[in-house]
């Protein structure tokens, strides 16, 4: 880059100071300025227009008062000011001084005006005891002349300096990179070209993100460069300073003085009284009789469309009305006249008035682009410091203390929305007053119109009784044991390093607690703090259950919560903010100081330690979760992480299984398929495929096939099935006890029991109230006779959705059956007709497996919401079990008819079984086994990297098209919180990522001994799994509301009743899919040397004379005639026997597993029972709570329960 180029990057904050106009002074140069900034109150002014002055005949002598009038018009008074109450210059001494003239400007122009003048009145008003704020505001009031009562000279302009610190100097030392990016800043300066008046420094004006400055951290805009490599730069050219820079070869030592850019720019801006002003024209408009003056109006006094501003404004032009055909009124144009009356400070209401009463000819004053000159001064930038509002300060109202709770999102687009979309708004927003809730309105402008946010506070009078009618926990003492994992106890006891053991900061705090009383307050911890008693999830979930409750229209029509208006396009987004950023800041890694000095937010904090790749094989921080998202999505995560781990031992086993077919596959045990190979060609002459056109063909041509059989069908895949049999009921057994577990230290074990409450839209929709018969409550009522009329509508609906499935299921088998007779015809592929068949049909059954699932959820939704379930629970549990079911025969039906169904009526030459007319489907060669491996893999795998990938894609592309439609300027367009969070993707809950897994985990148990990779497969999707979900809900998902859950609901049954049926289908695919046995009697009881030796030919039959052209072969155990040999009855009792056997003994162990292990842990059981005990003793009315035998009680009983 040039040194010119360089010189190019100018930072225009200072343009204000170095006599620019601020017209040309981006809004977003407060980015590069210092904290201090967003302190200060002044605006931008213009250089005044008006060249007239009001000089005086001679200047006053001390002590004698003036008063002095300045004209305003379209220029600024150009002065600041100093003193105030609440900022006095001296100590006692509330008055107002001039500070500083600006040169050319209208005060300095007039004379009279002199820094240490005593403001005594403005605009007849007493300044002589107000705050700087008022004094400013007077100044602001868009009079068309200021007058001031000044006394001059009282004071000396030395004591108006700035009493600042003396800046810092320090040392920096940069090294360029190795790929020579250089030092990646930028200067400008010098005496040539002095970037600040009076000042030729060299200045660093820009830090680019790639290079070793930012890496550094330490150097910053703003920064006047002293010394570059020992040599004194202060008053010296730009082009030697960048001469210097260049010629160090890898590192360049900086003297550096800090931050003299920000506050020279302080201190000439400090007290500021001007406001940016546009061109006044004025406007005539007739009116329509159709349409009036065709534009909309917004702001006006007590209603302000931009904070700090009473003016009213144009929001839009309706195309082909007056005001568009004018073409001198536009969009941000303020209006301050309507027929010669000013309306700078009237209201809306006045306004609109004075237009209805105008003639056909209306006259307006207009200041043009008013919005957008005030959007760019400092008075609007700094009481809205877009950089600070994307953080934590943006989760909070302009007062800096009030949280935001909820965020309610409307558009206003140039499309007119329906009238009743207004008065529905209204009348919500009405009862939301009620409620107490209180508001602040943001309206920003995006490229398809207005947007509005409106920001809800519960006040603290609201929370306290909502946390009682929600029944929330509160905190009764900390709980000082410390929770430990059960692989780090173990590693500990072997004292081995424990690497999967993340340091995490800022752990939330643990508490015994009790159900929460109002009238009890003062007897929880950390009551007396009302701003942070309650958690950022506790005030989100109060903030939810009044938006959910609060009608807008007909209750008896459903017309209730703000779910409903969003359905409904009403308001466009309802949600509560993030924290803060997730991006680190750029020291974290890089800076000067550790990591452990920098404070993240809780945000940064998930995204650091859970949502980074980097941190796959740690343990996830679910304290951490639980207290930012709430504990329903802490459960899941704790739930998958759980599984995940349980699945390493599973994962070697199968690889061990695989690497053991693979190393014995040339071995006696598969001698079968090495005769297939060895035996010369046309040893075994099978029957043809089909019986038009299809001739005899060699066995020898499957060898290869009959060989990879081998690898899923092996001795060992028998006690791999039985191991994983019981691995999936230990998993789940173990998994009850860590529910129990989290659930007392969540504060949600009893939730469901006691504290659940029906859901809002059951409350809105239910047409009855009835008495609670445990509660004695009265609680809203649906007759149970209407819902078992909507239940059994929805099962008749759903056997309909499942039949579709069968009936696309039996669409892919005719498929394969009419491709699969043409390729037996082709010589080329008749050797690979089975594989190119089996393939095709299962990618065919992936797509519309795909497409159903997709197709079926919104019906389920819609039936479930019909159903009118009671309790959250009971909604999310019904919908669970809809979706499964017909999810369950979606995935799986084409894999059970593989695995139990065909070849099974396949019949023998002379007699085949047929369906429609066509051949029914055979077995390969190397038995169905391998079909149904081949199945799984396409479907398990293919569904899992079509999810990631979806899962991935899908959240960048919707975000990218969302913020084209707003016209978004990218990451580097710094927002508010609550807009930056709109930006996001709606979170759509946890079902989908509950049934990916419960699925996954019907493909590694349920079919586990025809494919044994399945959970190593699985395994390594979960790893990637959990960061790529943890990644979705930090930083691409609006935070949703804090739901409360004790379990994972009745996904744990449909575990277990997956497990239970896991036992079963494996011992029927060993018994009827697998070669094993058919192998292990003929070596038995066939076999002379019991060996497999001549198997191959023993299960091959003869066709039926005259059947065929030839004499051929084909697999199975008949005579010669076609009937069943004896040993097809020894085989079938044999099969039946070891399924008999195997689930009876698997079943046994499992059920002496289940009453061995406690569902609750035992040291768990005694916590539980001191907690109550606490409970009753904090909550009694003596006195000497809490005290006594606290002592006695050893809180690390907590350890080793989690």
């Amino acid at each position: 880059m040039s040194q010119r180029q360089q010189r190019s990057f100018v930072d225009d904050a200072l343009s204000d100071y170095t006599d620019r106009s601020a017209n040309n002074s981006p809004r977003g140069s407060l980015i590069l300025m210092s904290p201090h900034l967003a302190e200060s109150q002044e605006l931008y002014f213009h250089q005044a227009d008006d060249e007239s002055s009001l000089h005086g005949d001679s200047s006053p002598t001390d002590g004698q008062l003036l008063k002095i009038e300045l004209s305003l018009k379209a220029g600024g008074l150009g002065f600041n000011i100093q003193g105030g109450r609440d900022k006095p210059v001296r100590q006692g001494d509330p008055s107002i001084y001039i500070s500083r003239l600006r040169t050319g400007a209208t005060a300095q122009r007039d004379g009279r005006l002199h820094p240490g003048d005593r403001i005594l009145q403005i605009n007849g008003t007493d300044t002589r005891d107000v705050t700087h704020a008022e004094a400013l505001n007077l100044f602001r009031q868009n009079q068309k002349t200021i007058s001031l009562l000044v006394e001059p000279n009282a004071i000396a302009p030395s004591e108006l300096s700035s009493k600042e610190k003396e800046d810092e100097v320090q040392r920096i030392e940069l090294r360029k990179d190795k790929k020579g990016k250089g030092l990646g800043f930028n200067v400008r300066g010098g005496t040539d070209n002095p970037y600040v008046p009076d000042d030729y420094g060299i200045f660093v004006t820009r830090i680019r993100n790639d290079g070793a400055a930012a890496f550094d951290g330490r150097l910053n805009v703003g920064d006047k460069i002293l010394e570059i490599n020992g040599i004194n730069v202060r008053s010296t050219t730009i082009d030697a300073a960048v001469e210097l820079l260049q010629l160090a070869k890898k590192k360049v030592s900086l003297l550096v003085q800090k931050n003299v850019l920000q506050k020279k720019v302080k201190k000439a801006r400090e007290g500021a009284v001007d406001s940016v002003r546009g061109k006044e024209v004025i406007v005539e408009l007739k009116k329509s009789p159709s349409e009036g003056l065709g534009f909309n109006i917004r702001g006006g006094q007590g209603a302000e469309y931009l904070r700090h501003h009473p003016g009213i404004f144009v929001t839009s032009i309706k195309r082909g009305s007056p005001a568009a055909r004018n073409g001198n009124l536009e969009p941000g144009d303020r209006i301050l006249e309507i027929n010669e009356v000013d309306v700078r400070n009237v209201p809306q209401d006045a306004a609109i008035q004075l237009v209805k009463r105008a003639g056909e000819t209306v006259k307006f004053l207009i200041e043009k682009k008013a919005e957008e000159l005030y959007k760019k001064s400092e008075f609007y930038n700094l009481n809205y410091d877009e950089e600070d509002m994307s953080g934590e300060r943006g989760c909070l109202f302009r007062d800096g203390k009030r949280k935001i709770d909820f965020v309610l999102v409307y558009e206003e687009t140039e499309k007119l929305e329906p009238p009743d979309f207004i008065t529905k708004r209204k009348q919500y927003m009405d009862n939301l007053k009620k409620a107490q809730l209180e508001f602040e309105e943001e309206i920003t402008q995006d490229k398809s119109g207005k947007v509005h946010f409106i920001k809800c506070h519960v006040p603290w009078e609201v929370m306290l009784f909502y946390a009682e009618e929600l029944s929330f926990r509160a905190p009764l003492k900390l709980r000082t044991g410390v929770k430990i994992n059960w692989s780090e106890r173990m590693m500990k006891k072997i004292h081995l390093p424990n690497i999967f053991k993340d340091d995490v900061p800022d752990t939330p705090p643990d508490y015994f607690t009790t159900q929460f009383q109002a009238d009890k307050l003062h007897k929880f911890l950390n009551s007396n703090d009302p701003d942070n008693y309650f958690t950022d999830t506790e005030r989100t979930r109060v903030a939810s259950e009044i938006l959910e409750t609060a009608c807008y229209g007909n209750r008896q029509r459903g017309e209730i919560g703000i779910s409903r208006l969003v359905n409904d396009g009403i308001y466009t987004a309802a949600y509560p903010l993030h924290v803060g950023p997730f991006e680190l800041p750029r020291a974290y890694h890089h800076g000067p100081h550790g990591p452990d000095e920098i404070k993240l937010n809780k945000r940064q904090v998930l995204k650091e330690f859970w949502a980074r790749w980097g941190k796959w094989y740690k343990y996830q921080p679910l304290d951490h979760i639980r207290f930012y998202f709430g504990e329903k999505i802490a459960i899941y995560f704790a739930w998958l992480g759980q599984y995940t781990a349980w699945l390493i031992m599973p994962s070697v086993l199968g690889l061990i299984v695989f690497i053991f077919g693979f190393a014995t596959m040339e071995s006696g045990n598969n001698r079968p398929a090495m005769d297939m190979c060895k035996f010369p060609k046309w040893t075994f002459p099978m029957c043809p495929n089909c019986e038009v056109g299809c001739n005899v063909w060699d066995l020898h041509t499957a060898c290869s096939r009959a060989k990879h059989a081998y690898l899923f069908d092996n001795p060992m895949t028998v006690a791999y099935a039985i191991f994983v049999s019981f691995w999936a009921v230990f998993f789940l057994e173990f998994w009850k006890r860590k529910e129990v577990t989290l659930g007392f230290n969540w504060d949600v074990l009893e939730f469901e029991e006691e504290e659940e409450r029906p859901r809002p839209t059951f409350a809105a929709l239910a047409p009855t109230v009835e008495r609670n018969p445990i509660t004695g409550l009265l609680e809203p009522y649906f007759p149970q006779e209407k819902r078992s009329f909507r239940m059994y509508s929805g099962i008749a609906i759903i056997i309909g959705m499942v039949s579709l499935v069968l009936l696309f299921m039996v669409g892919v088998i005719v498929y394969k059956l009419l491709v699969i007779h043409p390729l037996y015809k082709s010589p080329e592929f008749q050797s690979h007709a089975n594989t190119v068949v089996s393939a095709t049909g299962a990618i065919l059954n992936l797509i519309i497996i795909m497409i159903l699932s997709r197709v079926y959820e919104k019906l389920a939704l819609l039936l479930n919401h019909w159903e009118m379930h009671r309790t959250q629970t009971e909604y999310e549990d019904n919908l669970t079990l809809k979706v499964f079911i017909f999810q369950f025969v979606n995935f799986y039906s084409s894999i059970f008819y593989i695995a139990f169904f065909k070849g099974k009526f396949k019949g023998y030459p002379g007699n085949y079984g047929k369906t429609f007319g066509l051949r029914n489907e055979e077995c390969s060669p190397g038995g169905c086994l391998i079909e149904l491996a081949q199945q799984l893999a396409v479907i398990m795998i293919g569904k899992q990297v079509i999810g990631n990938v979806q899962e991935v894609l899908i959240p960048e592309i919707k975000q990218y098209f969302r913020k084209r439609k707003r016209g978004s300027k990218g990451d580097d367009d710094i927002k508010p919180r609550w807009e930056a969070d709109y930006e996001l993707l709606e979170n759509e809950g946890l079902f989908q990522e509950y049934l990916e897994m419960v699925i996954q985990f019907g493909f590694i148990t349920l079919f586990v001994a025809a494919f044994p990779l399945a959970p190593f497969f699985a395994l390594a999707n979960n790893i990637f799994e959990i960061r790529i979900d943890a990644d979705k809900f930090v930083c691409d998902l609006r935070r949703s509301t804090a739901d409360r859950a004790q379990d994972i609901g009745v996904w744990f049954t449909i575990l277990e009743s997956i497990a239970k049926l896991a036992v079963i289908s494996n011992a029927f695919l060993i018994a009827f899919t697998s070669e094993f046995l058919p192998k292990l009697l003929y070596a038995g009881i066939i076999s002379p040397d019991h060996s497999l030796r001549g198997y191959l030919n023993f299960s091959l039959a003869w066709a039926p004379t005259n059947t065929t052209s030839k004499p051929c072969r084909y697999s199975d155990f008949r005579d010669g005639k076609g009937t069943l040999t004896s040993f097809y009855w020894h085989l079938l009792t044999l099969k039946l026997a070891f399924v008999i056997l195997f689930e009876h003994f698997v079943f046994g162990v499992c059920t002496l597993i289940d009453v061995m292990v406690p569902d609750v842990p035992q040291g768990l059981q005694e916590t539980i029972k001191r907690e109550k005990y606490l409970a009753t003793q904090a909550l009694a009315s003596h006195h000497g709570l809490l005290q006594g035998n606290d002592d006695d009680f050893n809180d690390d009983t907590l350890v080793n329960i989690a």
